[in-house]
């Protein structure tokens, strides 16, 4: 079948997460027409996941730190960061803190921001410390998304990007609650969709985290860098599950291995200074010992008391608060696929090297390494978001103004100040079927953007062609795809276990091909429910029935995973030796 476009936007931004307000706002403010299309929902992704007792921002705590900041991260990252992109990285944090603040978005600041629990994860030194607060930057993103006129796709996953002459035209998405399929053309595409962990059957990320838009930037030409690299986290399985376990807490916690031996003080001490697992640290032998309990988790029982640090009483305050969990209950825990240290590469302005083509957050890849220093997600989002937003507009305001040489670059072409709040606008109402009246109503009341008129990307109608055929068992595959993820590419991999993983991907991928001429119809049949498949791929079931476009999106989607997955076990298996997150235990030692 043929989809015609519905509509038209300079900017069309994917993600509703840090990142991808990020870019919205910023793009509405150079003077773009932006829609914001997201599979769970604007404020989501792993920016918003409830599972975490608290998201931490850092950056450097003066001038004088940047530099130190910048080494950091680069020995860090073991060689495997862009040094040229860390450090535009680590300069743009400040400003783009001073523009969360503006906004109206309240930050935590540490009541004792000296203990050495502020550390953070990786790093040697004290750096400058925030804490994000999900009902803060709902208000103050849901304000300016408002003002910007802003037009939302609430429940839209993007399923592929269509191009011309090598350049950005148009986005096909499709409608979870409508049950159909909608495209629009636009001047430039802002990615922004999250990491890999949503290929993970244990996973601390967002349900809507489908793991697609690597594998649509690689269809576009882009490249995809440091993929092997992904965190892996210490996550409770009882008496609760999916919820992330601070790790200074297994400094006043003891634990036992699978065969009920305790693990030792001194691992425990070691293991309380990083989060995510490294190969490269003295705590790495409890996360093997985590690792070989299996489903059933890690016995532990921590000892949080008054005297404890802060930190660890935030934590085990808010645990039994949100979670109804005591800190110091018997628990268990294993290890969770949590977030992606590489993806797609990009620019210091969020460029992919496609025209029209742009990428920001947990997706994207370069400014991080082997291993991570802890709150830089939340600043990579925040940095080139908005980086990304402001980019994009630019391209597409010289493809709207019939530029010939539209290039992505930004130099010369800085992001707007805040708009004034208090506009009085229903952060309710923006959604795309009063669009218009949205975007007028915020252009006269602020003025729209600096003095710069609202531009529409002229690039006409696009049409994408969709087969109507369908895999019927889209959501057996996922299932199947995130246990061979969970089985050989978790915290211990090796040569073996990546070739039968990457075996494995290929023939499931066969299968679908295959089988994808299946009338649409099976689809929803009693071997596979399509509130079993909708669930399986990380979208909220729905009580009406499923349309033909339904199980046509679901092997669209499961392909565009398939893709994903391969290309990190290809990732896995290219890099031979151990190094930071990425533990190999054939490697030579």
């Amino acid at each position: 079948m043929h989809i015609e476009s519905e509509s038209s936007f300079d900017v069309v931004v994917v993600g509703g997460g840090i990142a991808g307000c990020c870019a919205a706002i910023e793009a509405a403010r150079a003077g773009a027409s932006v829609c914001l299309a997201s599979a769970s929902g604007v404020f989501s992704g792993s920016s918003f996941y409830p599972g975490t007792w608290g998201l931490g921002l850092v950056g450097p705590r003066d001038a004088v730190d940047i530099d130190d900041m910048v080494e950091t991260i680069l020995h860090v990252g073991r060689g495997a960061a862009d040094a040229a992109l860390v450090d535009s990285f680590v300069r743009g944090i400040p400003e783009a803190i001073a523009a969360l603040e503006a906004m109206g978005v309240s930050l935590k600041r540490p009541a004792n921001p000296d203990e050495p629990q502020y550390i953070p994860c990786f790093d040697h030194s004290l750096r400058m410390w925030r804490g994000l607060e999900r009902d803060s930057m709902e208000r103050g993103f849901g304000r300016a998304l408002c003002e910007g006129g802003v037009v939302r796709f609430d429940g839209c996953e993007l399923l592929d990007i269509t191009m011309d002459n090598g350049c950005v035209r148009g986005a096909l998405f499709f409608d979870r609650s409508a049950k159909r399929f909608r495209a629009v053309s636009c001047g430039a595409i802002v990615l922004a969709g999250g990491g890999v962990a949503g290929l993970y059957k244990r996973s601390l990320s967002a349900s809507g985290n489908s793991a697609t838009v690597q594998a649509i930037a690689a269809r576009c030409g882009a490249r995809l860098v440091n993929l092997e690299f992904m965190q892996v986290m210490p996550g409770l399985v009882a008496p609760r599950r999916n919820i992330v376990f601070n790790e200074k807490a297994f400094r006043f916690a003891r634990a036992w291995d699978a065969s009920g031996e305790p693990i030792e003080r001194d691992v425990l001490e070691a293991r309380s200074e990083h989060g995510p697992f490294s190969c490269e640290r003295a705590g790495a032998p409890l996360d093997f010992a985590m690792e070989a309990c299996g489903d059933e988790g890690m016995e532990i029982a921590c000892d949080v008391g008054d005297g404890s640090p802060e930190f660890v009483r935030t934590f085990s305050g808010w645990l039994e608060r949100e979670c109804g969990v005591s800190a110091s209950a018997p628990a268990r825990i294993a290890p969770y696929a949590h977030a992606s240290n590489g993806g797609i590469a990009i620019d210091e302005h969020g460029s992919c090297g496609v025209p029209g083509l742009f990428a920001a957050g947990e997706c994207t890849g370069g400014m991080h390494g082997a291993d991570r220093i802890g709150g830089l997600a939340s600043a990579n989002a925040l940095v080139f978001g908005r980086r990304a937003g402001v980019a994009a507009a630019k391209f597409a305001r010289g493809f709207a103004g019939g530029g010939a040489n539209a290039r992505s670059e930004t130099s010369g072409f800085a992001s707007v100040d805040t708009l004034a709040s208090g506009c009085g606008l229903d952060v309710g109402s923006c959604r795309d079927s009063d669009a218009e009246g949205i975007a007028a109503k915020s252009d006269s009341r602020n003025g729209c953007c600096a003095g710069d008129s609202r531009f529409r990307s002229r690039c006409g109608s696009v049409s994408f062609g969709v087969e109507e055929r369908a895999y019927p068992a889209s959501g057996v595959a996922l299932r199947e795809l995130r246990e061979t993820m969970s089985t050989h590419c978790m915290i211990s991999r090796d040569a073996d276990g990546l070739k039968a993983a990457a075996s494995a991907i290929s023939a499931l991928q066969e299968r679908v091909g295959e089988a994808a001429c299946a009338p649409v119809a099976s689809f929803g049949s009693e071997s596979e429910p399509a509130s079993e498949l909708m669930s399986a791929s990380g979208l909220a079931p729905s009580s009406s029935p499923c349309s033909d476009a339904a199980p046509i999106a679901a092997t669209m989607r499961i392909r565009l995973q398939l893709e994903t997955a391969s290309a990190t076990v290809a990732a896995m298996l290219a890099r031979k030796e151990s190094c930071g997150s990425h533990y190999r235990s054939d490697a030579a030692r």
